[in-house]
This record gives C-alpha cells, sequence and structure tokens, in this order.
C-alpha cells in the first residue's frame, strides 16, 4: 500500500520534477512564513555525492588502494610513507570520483587519411589552448532562484589528445556543459555534423582502451560477448573492416557482436550503421552460455582471434556520471555478479584459438570483480593462458598494477534487511512501542486484573523496556542491534573520517559501516555460503607468483581525470589439455547450480545483489553443442516486431511434425526454458508461423536474380549471388549483402544455436515506384554492387557529382552534355554515380545511388547525414575549399582568453 501511495504522489509532479498548479498552490498555503519551498524542490542528481558513501569510502581504503600515488610529472608510482601523504591520496581519489566526467571523442580509424588530416587540423586550433567560459548553474530556474545559485568564470582547455588512444581527444568540460555554453556552440554543432557522418565517435576516455589493448588485424575473427551499446564494438570492427591488402573487394575478417539484450542488440543496429560494413553479425545470447565454434586445428578450441569480455559490473568506476553509485553501493552486489563475471570469462577463454588473446574488462575498482575474476580463470586454465604486460606499449597510460592479494569483506545483512531493523528500533518506533505497553498496563489495572495479571505482565515489559534502552544506546558505534547481534551501521552518507590509515583504524571503520571482515571460507556463516564463493578469497603466495596479476592495469579516476576502469589482456599459448577442460566444465556447471540456488531462494531472500542473467539448455546435450537463448522475457517478440497481417501463434498450437523447419535441420532444435529455438517456420499449407528466431537469414532464390543481372547489367563472372541473402519473415523485401567470413559463419550454423538480430548490408531493396525490376540499388550497401555493374553505372567528374548531392530532385540539363545524354538513355529505375578513379575503394565510398525520374529529373536515394558526410570527404580528398560544399564542417573560430 505504500508503494502504491508513493507512486500516486510521484505522479502528481510533472516531469521536470516540478510540481503541478494544484500542488503548488498547496505548498504556497502550507509555507506563508517564507523561505524555501520543501515539496515539488527540483533535484540535482550530483547532490547524492556530496555526502559521499561511508562504506564505499571505508572497503577501498582497507584494500590499500591508497598506498601509493601517481607521480604527476613523471607517472610513475610513489609509495605513501605517512597518513598525511595516504590522506592526500584518498582525497584526491575521492574529489575525482565527485567531480562530473570530462567528455572525449575520438576519429574513426576507418575514416580516409586524407579526411582524417583535415578533421585533425580544425581541431588543432582547441588542442592544448586555453579559453575563457561561463559555466552556467545546474538544475531549473526555481532551483537556481531558491539556492541562489551564481554562473562562474573558468578557464578550460577545450581539446587535449589522448596520447595512448590513435586519434582520440579528451576535452577539458563534460558534455552537459558542452551542450549549454554559448561559447562552445560552434564546436558543440561541428561535433554533431562529425558524429551524425559517422567520422567521429564520442566515447568515453576508459571505454577506448579494450580494443587498443586487444589490438586487432583487419583479417581477424573477432568476438565481443557483450557488446551493447556498441562503442568498443564499433571500434573493432573499423579495424576488422579495413582491407587487408590494397586491391581486396571486401574485408577478410569479421566481429561478432553479441547481447543477451535483445533491445540493447539493436542499439548495436544503430551504432554499428554508420561504418557501412558487411563483416559484422550481431546476435543475442546468454554470453556464458555462447556456443563453442571450434577452429579447423583445433577442435577442441574456439576459431576466434580476439576476443573482448566486457563483463556486467557494479560499476563503481562511473559514479563521475552516475551519481547513484553513491547511494546504492553494496559489496554483496560484487559478489553477487562474480559467478557470472567468471562464466563468461571461462566462455571467452574457451573461444578463444590457440595463440589468440582475451581482453577482459569492467568499470568497477573492486578486486572481486576483477582479479579475483583473472585469478581463477588462470588456476583453472593449468597454463594454457597467461597474462600480457601491455601498459609498455600504450605510452601515456597511467595505470597501477593489479592486485595479488585483497581482503573479503561482506555485509551481515543487506541493505534493506538493516533498514527494517533500523526503522523498527528508531527513536519514534520505541516511544511508540513503550507508550503501547503503558496503555496495555493501565488497561489491565483498570478492569481490575492488576493484581492477577501484574505479575505475568511484568516481565515482559521489563524485557521490552531493556529492549528499548538497547535500542536508545544504539547511536553509539559499539552499541549492537536485538537482531543478530551486529554492530551499528553508520548512515552511509556519514563523512568517512579515520583518525590514522593504519589497518587497525581502518578496519574499525569498515565495521562500523556494517562490513565484517572473514580470512577464509571456513569463517563464513551458512547465510553467506552461498553468496562468498572460494573463488573470491585471494591466490595463495605461490600462486600469487605464479599468475603475475600485477600485468593487470587498473586505472584509476585521479590519474588521468577519467573514470575507473580495469582491463586486462590474456593469451592462449597451448591448447587446454583435457583435465583443464573437465576442471572448467566442472567449474561452469557449479556456477550453473550456484545461480539456479540463488533463484530458488529469491522468494526467501530480501538482498539487493542483482540477478543474474542465465539461459538453461537441454539437460543431454553437450554445453558445446547446446542450443542458446534469452532470458524467458526476452524471448517474447516486441509488439513492434510482429507483423500484424500474420497472426502470432504459439509452438504449442499444432504438432512438431506438421511444421516444415526452413533454413535449419529439425533435429537442431532445443526446448530452452520451455520455449523452442527454430528457424522461421512453415506447415505444410505453407501458412507462416512466428517463433524466436524467425528472423534468420536464408538464401535469397536464384531464379529472381535474372532481371536483376538483365536489368544492371551484373557481371556473372564477379558477381556472386550466394552472398545475397534474405530475412525468413521479410518476404524477400530486402537483399543483404555478406561477406565471405560471415556467409561462412552462417553456412556452419550459428543460426541454429543464438538469435540473429542483424548482419550484412542492405544492396537491394523492394521498389514502391514503377520500375521494369522489382528491387532498386540501396545506398548502404552500393559500394560492395557497383563494381559487378555493367549497365546504369556512371563514373563523372567532381563537378557532376557535387551536383548530385545538391539538393534531393535535379534536372538532368544541369549536368554536363556527357552526363545528360547516358542518363537520358536509362529507364525509370535506380542507377549508380560514382566518382572518377575511386570506382573499387569501398572504404572512401565515393558512390551515390540515383533515381531516374519521368521528364528531366533525378533524385538522390541518400539520407542528409551520408550528403553532409560525402560533401566532407569530397572536399577532404580533393584538397579544396569550396564555400558550396562547406556544411559547416568547420567550427567558427572561438574567442580565446588572453593568457
Amino acid at each position: 500500500m505504500g508503494k502504491r501511495w508513493k507512486r500516486n504522489k510521484k505522479n502528481k509532479h510533472t516531469g521536470d520534477g516540478k510540481p503541478r498548479d494544484d500542488d503548488k498552490k498547496k505548498n504556497d498555503n502550507n509555507n506563508k512564513g517564507g523561505g524555501p519551498s520543501k515539496h515539488g524542490k527540483e533535484k540535482d542528481p550530483y547532490a547524492l555525492i556530496s555526502g559521499g558513501n561511508h562504506k564505499m569510502e571505508a572497503f577501498y581504503s582497507y584494500q590499500g588502494i591508497h598506498d601509493f600515488r601517481m607521480d604527476p610529472e613523471t607517472g610513475d608510482l610513489v609509495e605513501c610513507s605517512t597518513y598525511e601523504e595516504k590522506e592526500e591520496e584518498r582525497k584526491r581519489w575521492l574529489t575525482s570520483l565527485k567531480s562530473i566526467l570530462p567528455a572525449s571523442f575520438r576519429v574513426g580509424n576507418d575514416v580516409d587519411e586524407s579526411l582524417r588530416k583535415r578533421l585533425e587540423k580544425e581541431l588543432d586550433e582547441y588542442v592544448g589552448k586555453k579559453m575563457e567560459i561561463v559555466v552556467e548553474p545546474r538544475g531549473g530556474e526555481r532551483r537556481i532562484r531558491e539556492l541562489d545559485l551564481k554562473a562562474e568564470t573558468r578557464m578550460i582547455s577545450p581539446v587535449r589528445k589522448i596520447p595512448y588512444i590513435p586519434h582520440a581527444y579528451q576535452m577539458g568540460v563534460d558534455r552537459q556543459t558542452i551542450r549549454r555554453n554559448a561559447g562552445l556552440k560552434p564546436f558543440f554543432e561541428w561535433l554533431k555534423i562529425q558524429t551524425a557522418a559517422g567520422f567521429v565517435t564520442r566515447q568515453e576516455t576508459v571505454s577506448m582502451i579494450p580494443p587498443v589493448v586487444l589490438d586487432p588485424k583487419p583479417h581477424h575473427k573477432v568476438l565481443d560477448l557483450c557488446a551493447a551499446p556498441g562503442s568498443k564494438t564499433s571500434q573493432l570492427l573499423e579495424i576488422v573492416n579495413l582491407p587487408t591488402n590494397p586491391n581486396d573487394p571486401e574485408p577478410k575478417g569479421f566481429v561478432v557482436a553479441n547481447d543477451n539484450d535483445p533491445k540493447r542488440a539493436y542499439m548495436l543496429v544503430h551504432q554499428l550503421r554508420r561504418i557501412n560494413s558487411p563483416a559484422c553479425f550481431i546476435s543475442t545470447c546468454d554470453a556464458q552460455f555462447f556456443p563453442l565454434l571450434p577452429s579447423d586445428e583445433h577442435p577442441t578450441e574456439g576459431l576466434f582471434d580476439r576476443v573482448l569480455a566486457d563483463v556486467p559490473c557494479s560499476g563503481d568506476g562511473t559514479s563521475r556520471k552516475n551519481p547513484g553509485v553513491w547511494k546504492n553501493w553494496n559489496q554483496l552486489n560484487a559478489y553477487g555478479l562474480h559467478n557470472l563475471q567468471l562464466a563468461i570469462a571461462l566462455k571467452g577463454a574457451r573461444m578463444t584459438k590457440v595463440g589468440g588473446y582475451l581482453c577482459y574488462s569492467t568499470c568497477s575498482m573492486n578486486p572481486i570483480e576483477n582479479e579475483a575474476v583473472v585469478a581463477e580463470l588462470l588456476r583453472a586454465s593449468e597454463g594454457s593462458l597467461e597474462l600480457v604486460d601491455r601498459k609498455k606499449e600504450l605510452p601515456g597510460l597511467r595505470s597501477r598494477p593489479g592486485l595479488s592479494t585483497w581482503k573479503v569483506l561482506s555485509e551481515d545483512k543487506s541493505n534493506r534487511k538493516t533498514k527494517n531493523i533500523l526503522k523498527k528500533n528508531n527513536a519514534k518506533m520505541q516511544a511508540r512501542r513503550k507508550e503501547w505497553e503503558e496503555k496495555n498496563k493501565k488497561e489491565a489495572v483498570e478492569n481490575g486484573d492488576a493484581a492477577a495479571d501484574g505479575a505475568d505482565e511484568e516481565k515482559p515489559s521489563e524485557d521490552k523496556e531493556e529492549n528499548g534502552e538497547t535500542k536508545k544506546d544504539e547511536a553509539s558505534p559499539d552499541a549492537e542491534t536485538s537482531e543478530g547481534d551486529a554492530p551499528m551501521r553508520v548512515p552511509v552518507h556519514t563523512t568517512f573520517a579515520p583518525k590514522t590509515m593504519e589497518d587497525e583504524e581502518l578496519k574499525r571503520m569498515i565495521e562500523l559501516s556494517g562490513l565484517k571482515e572473514y580470512a577464509s571460507i571456513d569463517e563464513l556463516p551458512n547465510n553467506l555460503r552461498r553468496r562468498i564463493r572460494p573463488t573470491n578469497f585471494p591466490p595463495t603466495a605461490e600462486e600469487a607468483a605464479k599468475f603475475k596479476l600485477e600485468r593487470c592495469m587498473r586505472i584509476l579516476p585521479q590519474d588521468m581525470d577519467t573514470g575507473g576502469f580495469f582491463v586486462t589482456l590474456l593469451k592462449k599459448v597451448a591448447p587446454m589439455n583435457s583435465r583443464a577442460r573437465r576442471r572448467l566444465q566442472k567449474l561452469e556447471e557449479e556456477l550453473k547450480a550456484g545461480n539456479n540456488e540463488e533463484d530458488n531462494n529469491e522468494e526467501n531472500d530480501d538482498s539487493e545483489e542483482p540477478k543474474l542473467k542465465k539461459a538453461k539448455t537441454d539437460s543431454g546435450n553437450d554445453d558445446d553443442d547446446a542450443a542458446v537463448s534469452m532470458e524467458e522475457d526476452s524471448e517474447t517478440p516486441k509488439p513492434s516486431d510482429v507483423d500484424p497481417s500474420e497472426p502470432e501463434k504459439s509452438n504449442d498450437e499444432a504438432p512438431e511434425a506438421a511444421y516444415e523447419v526452413v533454413g535449419a535441420e529439425k533435429n537442431s532444435e532445443k526446448v530452452v526454458r520451455g520455449h523452442v529455438k527454430k528457424n522461421y517456420l512453415r506447415d505444410k499449407e505453407g501458412n507462416k508461423h512466428e517463433t524466436l528466431g524467425r528472423d534468420d537469414f536464408t538464401p535469397f532464390p536464384g531464379d529472381l536474380f535474372a532481371p536483376l543481372k538483365e536489368f544492371y547489367g551484373l557481371a556473372s563472372d564477379t558477381f556472386e549471388e550466394k552472398k545475397y541473402m534474405i530475412r525468413a519473415c521479410s518476404d524477400a523485401k530486402v537483399l543483404y549483402f555478406m561477406s565471405d567470413s560471415v556467409k561462412a559463419l552462417i553456412d556452419n550454423g550459428i543460426q541454429q544455436r543464438v538469435t540473429v538480430i542483424n548482419s550484412g548490408l542492405k544492396s537491394f531493396v523492394r521498389n514502391n515506384k514503377e520500375c521494369d525490376v522489382d528491387y532498386r540499388i540501396a545506398q548502404e550497401g552500393v559500394h560492395f554492387v557497383a563494381p559487378h555493374m555493367t549497365k546504369r553505372k556512371l563514373s563523372v567528374k567532381v563537378d557532376d557529382f557535387k551536383k548530385c548531392l545538391n539538393s534531393s530532385t535535379v534536372k538532368i540539363t544541369e549536368f554536363s552534355e556527357a552526363f545528360v545524354e547516358q542518363v537520358r538513355a536509362f529507364k525509370m529505375g535506380s542507377f549508380v554515380v560514382q566518382l572518377e578513379g575511386y570506382e573499387n575503394d569501398y572504404i572512401k565510398k565515393l558512390v551515390v545511388v540515383m533515381w531516374r525520374c519521368r521528364g528531366d529529373t533525378i533524385s538522390a536515394l541518400v539520407t542528409q547525414n551520408e550528403i553532409d558526410g560525402m560533401k566532407s570527404k569530397l572536399r577532404a580528398v580533393m584538397g579544396e575549399e569550396d564555400e558550396e560544399m562547406a556544411v559547416e564542417a568547420k567550427p567558427t573560430e572561438m574567442v580565446e582568453a588572453s593568457t
């Protein structure tokens, strides 16, 4: 009832946090005395950080992360030997965590060299220079008025280069300041245009590190197990999409981008579309159950040259952009995620080929989520994996070595349970309890039962008095609650102020926070044994010397003005022996069993640790061959994904024998969480039936290519029909071009084992206008179709190419005579215009799809963002300053402050 009341109260407010007019009147009436109103006040999310988080600060202080500091000049680690030095380092860490994260961006690795140089030249006027800006206060008008907030003048460096990330830059202010500051508006507009054109990606600085550490090559097979939202995936694909040799007609490698949430997986489609690469396969599957795709050399090992496991984490390193961390930080979160992180890391190790690399990363600073996972991964592999030190190859990167030992700390109660205990025993509840007892005693006396019942009631009354006194004393740190006899926890926003930085004092502080240290698994109470696993504890001294965990890289926010991050690189130096494979399989089974046990206890547990996302497979199948699915709620198609013209039917409406499976073997179907993983289905009468996986890619009927070959002059000796596929439920509305590497992946049956979201490039789209053929050429994949065309293709000079981009509809009389003569010979339909000299360059992609209209007009079948991007590329490759082609590609000059 309380939750419902609270929700109803919230609904009375508008979306921006301001109360409606009727509420405002009530507030004004209740606040006639003046002063700021307490109701409907606009909230600043960063107000959460003002008090800090006593538990989180105590936890990391006790772990010893303040025992070393980074020399600002040399970048060397210096030990803090005194309390003052450690306290100063702690304050630097805390101050950095409480400040807003500066924005950063990078120029794409696949951007043409001439265009990149032009973009970098335009940025040079801001790199390393100081300018004065006015920073407006945060919040709405009411908050600014009530708190009397004023604008402040600040000197900043708008942009600085990131030395360890190619073509990357970090700004001196956060994203919101860039958007709202008038002095930075020209730069912000330039940034928006280049981002929309696909040349620039706005991405957090530490998020750029894992792909650089992984160091993929254009011919590599790459797997990103937890890809969404896709910034790291785009960084990988930009490299893989490059030609291995200058004359390659298509990329040789590929990237499999996977995420367990279908909605987040669809974000990948939008993020990766700007790269225009056919070498990407997007799937949705729980990463810990991703099927093993064996290599030809070692059938028991995976085929991927590079694997990225940027696993889900508690995210306390993101507190600079996610202030909610300060309110909700809980060590139980790390233990709840450890099993999932280890399971994904184990799967990544299995998927990596011998000689390949696995990159494990989190945006957490917690050793339970970082070094503990890596240590168990090395222990289970029995020498097949080894850590690689990549810091030496990244000049300018200021990272700290991984921890070889750490302390296992945990709450004895969850936040919710502790809150309930405190609520029951606060002063108000104690007063009510005492009042109720006195009332009962008084009623008993008035009823004449005092003589008979007084003795019976005296003892419990005294007990309650004692309990009341106990609760009363809980304000002191050494007091104990009535439940569990646990030390009283200080409020989460209590200022963390240790008297010294010695272990004894820090241990006292963590106990005040409600944390308790456990030296071994034997010390754990029964209620924590299913949460804290043996893998959470640090390795022995002998194991630590063998593992070399110091090769891991810990990035703290104060060292480079970034978020907190952890990244490490592992090389698979040898195939896993049978004992190691059995050990990994046993560990995976234990993790699954542990996850199932947690699910079974969720109803009886009120902890706030995150639920693990998992899928289940047939018990009769080996893990390597198991079909994979997402969570139960993720398997239901979204309303937007269902064709209203086709009736929705469940798998149980008819026996499976009545269906024909298109594009998959019937015996490949696996029961997953009560659902059946199938491809697109038809019954014997040819009727369609929607199921999970209905959007698999299937071959395009070859006979339908005959009119396309004739109309567009597709050369039979070079044009490969087998590379073009359709979606199973789309009625062949779109033909997708697949690279050889992705086509081989599909032919090997990956669609029968994961759910495919998207792959390839749209190359032909069904016409909705009158034309001799049913399909027009799509701009998205035209650069892989045009090289095979012998008809309806023009190679033109720069002037004619510019005119194709100037407006959506153009009269052909505005073009050169040669252009007019060729276009007038075309029938109505799509045709291709290429810039002379760049016909076969799929990276520059200076090619436009046009439509021959009735009369003497043509129109461009290109989006405005693509037109703007093509204009920028054209200006770069031609090396000219053309006002007609300028689309605000260069930011106007900003006023610099005198320094």
